[in-house]
């Protein structure tokens, strides 16, 4: 798998992370930045998963 392919992967996982993280400070804290962390990693999966079926399923990649 070329270097390019694995960047909407690591983009998708680390968004999953994110969003992990911030269902565990919204558990732990009920702070207004669980939330904000959620949506930004809720981003994040989304723009791996736009960049997957845009470019690499595309064959521009």
């Amino acid at each position: 798998m070329s270097k390019l392919k694995l960047l909407p992967i690591i983009i998708e996982v680390v968004g999953v992370a994110v969003v992990g993280t911030g269902i565990g400070v919204e558990l732990a804290t009920h702070a207004d930045i669980g939330w904000a962390t959620v949506t930004i990693g809720s981003c994040l999966v989304a723009i791996g998963g736009v960049i997957w079926g845009k470019f690499v399923k595309g064959g521009r990649l």
